[in-house]
């Protein structure tokens, strides 16, 4: 097993069940206790794990816990898989025909994309994997916003991306989030962030889909704090 996996495999525990000794750990991943120390060192350095006596626990639900690491698109993918789709599932219910929205980036985002019904809709997106999605619907018009290439995310952001919204009217905004944090709501990427605080303040209605995950997390940027409602679910 690789750092990176071994690490993901390390977070996924302390998220599931909170505090874990470094010998649980151990056990679970079949490498050294010294490997386990080292990587929770190095975890709770970046913010994510808060070193416990013998352990670690989740940083999730720590007051102004701070978090830097942003998992890549595809590792994305793999997390909270059930309640994304329960999500989308109830996201696509808020769409009117006829209607301009607006999807930002994200695997949520994605799996709305997936499930758009099949009426006319005119969709405005900064998100490759979106434009991926949909570009065969012949029954939608589709608007992908250039800019700089966000390859973590698949995301265009930048201030051509920032032109191209400012020009656009949008009935309906659906962005994700990297943490909700007593009532705050931030991104981990200031790029990205401009992108949906710039979506948010042209659309009529405004939904941020998250799954629980995102509770009790603070990232680097913060998102506008009212004016929009949640579309998400809870463990």
């Amino acid at each position: 097993m690789i750092k990176a996996e071994r690490q993901d495999r390390v977070r996924q525990l302390l998220d599931e069940q909170g505090t874990v000794s470094v010998k649980e750990i151990s056990d679970a991943l079949g490498v050294s206790d010294m490997t386990i120390r080292r990587d929770l060192e190095e975890l709770a350095s970046l913010g994510e794990i808060e070193r416990v006596h013998g352990g670690a626990r989740s940083a999730q639900g720590r007051p102004h816990a701070m978090l830097r690491h942003e998992y890549s698109h595809s590792e994305k993918r793999t997390k909270h898989a059930e309640e994304k789709l329960q999500i989308a599932r109830r996201s696509v219910e808020l769409i009117e025909e006829g209607s301009t929205i607006f999807l930002g980036t994200g695997t949520t985002v994605e799996q709305m994309a997936s499930m758009l019904p099949a009426f006319r809709l005119r969709i405005v997106t900064n998100s490759l994997s979106v434009f991926n999605l949909l570009e065969a619907r012949e029954d939608c018009e589709l608007c992908l916003v250039g800019g700089m290439y966000r390859r973590r995310t698949a995301a265009f952001v930048g201030p051509t991306a920032e032109d191209t919204l400012r020009a656009l009217g949008i009935d309906a905004a659906f962005i994700g989030a990297n943490g909700i944090l007593d009532g705050d709501v931030s991104t981990s990427n200031m790029d990205e962030g401009r992108i949906q605080q710039l979506a948010f303040s042209k659309a009529d209605a405004r939904y941020l889909i998250a799954d629980s995950s995102r509770i009790g997390r603070r990232y680097f940027c913060p998102l506008p704090a009212q004016g929009y409602r949640f579309t998400m679910t809870r463990k």
